[in-house]
């Protein structure tokens, strides 16, 4: 007897346990608004995009999960972390900063993540 399993919802809120089943539902969702991101000195692959759901609750997603909407990155050598020296523009320090960053940074695509996520929710954040 085969059993398929269901697949399992792209995010649950930990509070309120209101599941999305894909990524586009979860970004789209009225009640869902973007903080910011966390950005991880050590590994930008852990680096969360910061929401805030509309039960109160925030709701942290790894940003890799969500690149894919990206373009593919240029072949060659990943940017430097650049956060905590000269060059770093101090974006990543500040978890409401949803400004852009021109620094040839590993975390500039993020950066870029963000944007495009408040493009897709009409042009910024929902009150």
């Amino acid at each position: 007897m085969m059993v398929e399993r269901a697949a399992a919802p792209f995010q649950i809120c930990g509070s309120c346990r209101r599941a999305w089943p894909t990524w586009e539902g979860f970004v789209l969702d009225p009640a869902v608004r973007l903080l910011g991101l966390q950005s991880e000195i050590a590994n930008p692959d852990f680096n969360l995009l910061v929401f805030e759901h509309g039960c109160g609750s925030s709701i942290s997603i790894l940003s890799r999960r969500l690149r894919h909407l990206l373009p593919a990155p240029e072949p060659g050598d990943a940017p430097a972390l650049l956060m905590g020296t000269d060059q770093c523009r101090g974006h990543c320090l500040r978890l409401g900063d949803l400004e852009a960053c021109d620094a040839p940074c590993s975390n500039a695509r993020d950066r870029e993540l963000i944007l495009l996520l408040l493009r897709m929710t009409k042009g910024g954040i929902r009150a």
